[in-house]
């Protein structure tokens, strides 16, 4: 996949002009496009590295995946919430410098981005470039010592994504159930109906 360019002049409809006001100086959705935005911006050129320059139809900007990414692991989104909140949701429009138009993108997006950083062997990019920022700002001493696992953020955002697919399968189950009882299915047909629905639950799980 290939990168589109980024627009360089901003619209009276981008959140920074609308939308700025809403949050104040201690919000966190300030603060992430205040702190944290300015330095996945800097983290560009490397993303960009695992994209193909000129071939393959345009991509979602990697920079704006890694702070759906973030904003995910942040507010426990699974992928499908958070593709929902980047259309609707102003706070998070603000804190990745959105339009307040932007029709966002498939849930699908976010997973084959993780899976991109993994084969790549990228899952650190943001990770470090998260650290880098909090020893700036002297939260973290450099050279110091603490627990951090750059597979964490990753490994829950995907794990929230699996339940997502669990229940997804369990709701699909139960409205095909309440259809059969509405016609006055027998217990014979409740019980295969469960089991299919578990079936397909045990098979989503591994």
């Amino acid at each position: 996949m290939s990168l589109k360019p980024l627009a360089s002049q901003r619209s009276f409809y981008h959140t920074d002009y609308l939308c700025g006001s809403l949050f104040g100086a201690a919000n966190r959705y300030r603060l992430f496009r205040e702190k944290l935005w300015p330095k996945l911006l800097e983290l560009s050129p490397k993303l960009e590295a695992h994209y193909c320059e000129d071939n393959g139809r345009p991509a979602i900007d990697p920079v704006l995946l890694c702070g759906v990414t973030l904003l995910q692991f942040m507010e426990k989104a699974a992928d499908r919430s958070a593709s929902a909140h980047v259309v609707y949701h102003v706070g998070w429009k603000y804190a990745l410098d959105l339009e307040l138009n932007y029709q966002g993108f498939h849930p699908t997006v976010l997973v084959y981005f993780r899976d991109r950083l993994e084969q790549n062997k990228a899952e650190r990019v943001i990770f470090d470039g998260i650290v880098e920022m909090l020893v700036e700002l002297g939260l973290v001493k450099r050279k110091g010592k603490q627990r951090l696992d750059s597979t964490h953020i990753l490994g829950y955002v995907k794990e929230m994504s699996r339940l997502e697919c669990a229940v997804e399968t369990l709701r699909l189950g139960l409205e095909a159930l309440a259809k059969q009882t509405r016609r006055g299915a027998s217990d014979r047909s409740f019980g295969s109906g469960c089991g299919r629905c578990m079936c397909r639950v045990s098979c989503i799980g591994g």
